[in-house]
């Protein structure tokens, strides 16, 4: 199914279930696809193995939308998402 996510910039998130466990951007040197391609076959990061679904957003600022992403979720957590904190561990 990665084969129909755009082969353009923007974010992906990967899910276990109903949980966000990580937060991804693609940006003009990189794409959505490939993003995704790289943890789900390539599996580049061993939490985000557990993901069971993915979604995407197109966005013309991948990081700039990251930021404010990734700021609600904190906002609401307490936390990053759990694979987002790892690698930023690592």
């Amino acid at each position: 199914m990665v084969e129909a996510a755009p082969n353009e910039a923007g974010l992906y998130a990967l899910w276990d279930y109903d949980e966000l466990i990580y937060l991804g951007r693609a940006s003009p040197s990189s794409t959505i696809r490939t993003g995704l391609l790289e943890h789900l076959v390539k599996r580049v990061c061993p939490c985000t193995a557990k993901a069971t679904h993915y979604s995407w957003e197109l966005s013309l600022r991948p990081a700039a939308r990251e930021l404010e992403l990734l700021s609600e979720f904190m906002t609401r957590h307490g936390r990053r998402p759990r694979c987002n904190a790892e690698a930023d561990a690592a």
